[in-house]
């Protein structure tokens, strides 16, 4: 089992070594998470080893019962009424974001988790821990971006080409395009005439009829200027309104897509932080 709490976060499992001693096996990803674990409501946690080549980096073992017992007390022990801030205030801001992360990820579960198979990337409100994210081939990036009321941004395309209407900016990699983000934004400023700010990647890969297509949560900086000549006209909509406008795209792969990729970022930026 999985346990997260305001000290640390833990995996939990019985091991064949564990069978025969009725011991259980609690993993951590920093040592400091165990050992506040131990401090805290565990005495009993033995030695903790250390094995980088694991995907659990530090575990270490205690009796059955002593695990129950000390998660019993953590319960008891709660005295916040919000999770997320008890977690910054003991462990850190960094924590407390990817916690956010997390349940923002797990928020998908409302739909049946229909769209979470990629995952959310570790990523700041402006650039991923990890660094750029590598441009995959076949694949265009594109960008969702909401304002400050809350609405969502609609470009026509001109001309209605491919027999689509009022979709996301989108489009393949160019050259001096070095990175997955770079080439989201790039299409967001020709196609909508927004300079914006990467929020989050959206989680999943939509496929269109070209190529695959992957995009990141963005919100719009400063005021809109020039779009080019692939965009008629952009369009603010409420999202309410948002599917009426994807559902006039004839182009049935085009449609099915666009208002699932509205689905997941409305959601990602309902769960974001207020």
């Amino acid at each position: 089992m999985w346990v997260t709490t305001n000290f640390g976060f833990f995996s939990v499992v019985q091991k064949p070594s564990d069978q025969a001693a009725n011991t259980l096996t609690v993993r951590a990803r920093v040592r400091a998470d165990l050992e506040a674990l131990a401090k805290g409501f565990l005495p009993a946690l033995g030695e903790i080893s250390e094995d980088t080549g694991t995907d659990y980096r530090f575990r270490a073992t205690a009796p059955r019962e002593a695990v129950a017992v000390a998660l019993l007390n953590a319960v008891l022990a709660i005295d916040y009424n919000n999770f997320k801030a008890s977690v910054g205030a003991k462990q850190g801001s960094q924590r407390e974001e990817i916690y956010h992360k997390v349940w923002t990820v797990l928020a998908q579960l409302a739909d049946g988790g229909k769209h979470g198979q990629a995952g959310l990337r570790s990523l700041s409100s402006k650039q991923s821990a990890a660094g750029p994210t590598a441009i995959k081939q076949k694949t265009a990036y594109g960008g969702v971006l909401f304002d400050e009321d809350g609405r969502v941004l609609l470009r026509e395309v001109a001309g209605h080409f491919d027999n689509t209407v009022w979709t996301f900016a989108k489009g393949k990699p160019s050259k001096g395009d070095t990175s997955a983000e770079a080439v989201a934004l790039r299409e967001v400023l020709e196609e909508t005439g927004y300079q914006a700010e990467i929020l989050a990647p959206i989680p999943g890969t939509f496929q269109g009829s070209t190529s695959a297509n992957e995009y990141f949560l963005m919100r719009p900086v400063g005021a809109q200027g020039k779009w080019d000549s692939e965009t008629e006209r952009t369009k603010w909509v409420t999202p309410v309104e948002a599917p009426a406008f994807i559902e006039e795209t004839t182009k049935r792969s085009a449609k099915e897509r666009d208002l699932q990729v509205l689905a997941v970022a409305l959601a990602m930026w309902n769960a974001r932080p207020s």
